[in-house]
C-alpha cells in the first residue's frame, strides 16, 4: 500500500474518500522485553478492573491488554499502595499489556461539567476538593508521569489539554500550545523516572503523546510537527472524533494518521465501534481502546457477525460507506425468551459455548449480575475476533 499524497495548504488527503493508507504497518510492539502483536484492542479498566469481569475472564475473552486511568488510580488505591505492591499488574493479577491514560480527558470532563470543581491553567489542572473551593490541588504533567510510574504501566500517555468540542480557533491554539508544552515537561519527567527506576532501553515503558487540533487540519499538523520535534515512542489521536453533525470524522482521523511516521505506533484513543476500528486500521492506526463493548453489553446490546467471519474480507472495506458485516442483537426482546441458540454461531466465547439466548434473556430480566458478565465476555470476544481478522488480513 502507498501513502495518499496530502495538500500542504490544508493538510487534507487528496483522495475524496480520505483513505490514507500507511505504507508500512507495524506488526509488533516490543515493550519491557515482551512482544505484542498489532493491531490490538484494549478494553477500559479504569481502576484496574473491567466492570463485572476478573482477569481470568479477560483471558477467556482473549483480551491481551487493558487501559487504566492515571487520575482515578491516583485517588484509589493511591500512589503509596501501587508502589508497595509493584504496580497495577500485580494488583489485578494480569500479565497483559497495560496502557495508562494520563487523566486529561477525565479532568476536562469533570471541570466542563462543573467549573467550580477546577480549572485548566498553563501550569496544570487545578482541582478543588469541593464546590466551596476551600482546598485545591495542582495536577501537573510531572505528577501524571510520576503516578504512571507508580502504576508501572507499559504505555504511558502525556497529559494533554483536551480541546472543547465548541472551541474557536483561539481556544484550539491554546490547547495545542499547552499540549506541546505539557508533553515536553512529561518527557523530561519521564526520562528522570527512567533513570531513577533503573530502566534500560530494552526494558523500559513507552511514552506516547496525543495530537490535538480539533477539526482544524493545519493546526493539528502544527501540533504534530512540534511533538515530533520533541520525540516520542508513539502518538495518539487526541480530541473528539466527530464532525459538526455528530458523524464520525474519518477525514480528520486520516489527516491525523498522515502526520506521523509509519514506523511509529499510532494509538486511536477512545476508538471505537467495530467498523471504526477496521477503517482506522487501514489508515495506519495500531492500538484501540473503547468502553463500547462492555457498556453495550450491560445495556443488553450484543455484537454478532452477519455471516461467517471467514467470508469477511477486511482488505476490501470501503472507507466511504458503512459496511454490512455485523449487527446488534438486543437480548432483552421477547423473541429470545425460548431461543435455544447461542448468541452467535460464529463465536467461541465461554458464553456462546455454554449458554443460550434464552438463559441470558432470563438473567437480564432477573437482574442477576451474571448477565453482565456473560454479555461482556461475548462482546469482548467479538472485538478480539475482529482484531484477529485484521492481523490475518495484514499477513496476506
Amino acid at each position: 500500500m502507498s501513502n495518499t499524497a496530502t495538500d500542504p495548504n490544508n493538510t487534507k488527503p487528496n483522495d475524496s474518500r480520505f483513505d490514507y493508507h500507511a505504507s508500512s504497518l507495524l506488526h509488533q510492539l516490543k515493550i519491557k522485553n515482551k512482544t505484542y502483536q498489532l493491531p490490538i484492542y484494549l478494553p477500559d479498566a479504569t481502576l484496574g478492573v473491567v466492570r463485572n469481569l476478573d482477569s481470568q475472564d479477560l483471558n477467556r475473552a482473549q483480551i491481551e491488554g487493558v487501559v487504566i486511568n492515571t487520575y482515578h488510580l491516583r485517588r484509589q488505591p493511591g500512589i503509596k499502595i501501587l508502589q508497595k505492591i509493584g504496580g497495577i499488574k500485580n494488583l489485578m493479577s494480569f500479565s497483559g499489556l497495560t496502557a495508562s491514560d494520563s487523566g486529561g480527558f477525565q479532568l476536562f470532563s469533570l471541570i466542563n461539567k462543573d467549573p467550580k470543581l477546577g480549572k485548566i491553567t498553563d501550569k496544570g489542572v487545578v482541582l478543588y476538593t469541593g464546590k466551596n473551593q476551600q482546598k485545591k490541588q495542582l495536577f501537573t504533567p510531572e505528577e501524571s508521569i510520576r503516578v504512571q510510574f507508580a502504576i508501572n504501566s507499559d504505555i504511558m500517555i502525556c497529559l494533554d489539554d483536551f480541546t472543547p468540542d465548541d472551541a474557536d480557533e483561539e481556544r484550539i491554539q491554546l490547547s495545542i500550545d499547552r499540549t506541546v508544552e505539557w508533553a515536553r515537561r512529561c518527557k523530561i519527567e519521564f526520562e528522570k523516572q527512567l533513570k531513577k527506576h533503573g530502566f534500560t532501553d530494552d526494558n523500559r515503558p513507552l511514552l506516547f503523546a496525543p495530537i490535538q487540533g480539533h477539526r482544524h487540519h493545519q493546526l493539528r499538523k502544527q501540533c504534530a510537527d512540534k511533538l515530533l520535534e520533541i520525540g516520542f515512542d508513539g502518538y495518539g489521536l487526541g480530541g473528539w472524533p466527530f464532525d459538526d453533525q455528530g458523524n464520525f470524522d474519518y477525514e480528520m482521523c486520516a489527516v491525523n494518521a498522515s502526520l506521523t511516521p509509519d514506523n511509529l505506533p499510532r494509538f486511536a484513543l477512545g476508538i471505537g465501534k467495530p467498523d471504526n476500528i477496521t477503517r482506522l486500521h487501514q489508515m495506519g492506526y495500531h492500538i484501540f481502546d473503547c468502553v463500547l463493548p462492555t457498556r453495550d453489553a450491560r445495556h443488553q446490546r450484543l455484537y454478532v457477525w452477519k455471516k461467517n467471519p471467514a467470508e469477511v474480507d477486511f482488505s476490501e472495506i470501503n472507507l466511504s460507506r458503512d459496511d454490512d458485516w455485523y449487527e446488534y442483537l438486543y437480548i432483552n426482546r421477547g423473541a429470545f425468551n425460548t431461543d435455544p441458540q447461542p448468541i452467535s454461531q460464529f463465536c467461541d466465547c465461554p458464553t456462546c459455548q455454554n449458554y443460550s439466548r434464552a438463559y441470558l434473556n432470563h438473567l437480564f430480566k432477573a437482574k442477576d449480575g451474571t448477565a453482565f458478565k456473560l454479555a461482556e465476555m461475548h462482546n469482548l470476544r467479538f472485538y478480539t475476533q475482529v482484531i484477529e481478522k485484521l492481523r490475518k488480513t495484514e499477513e496476506k
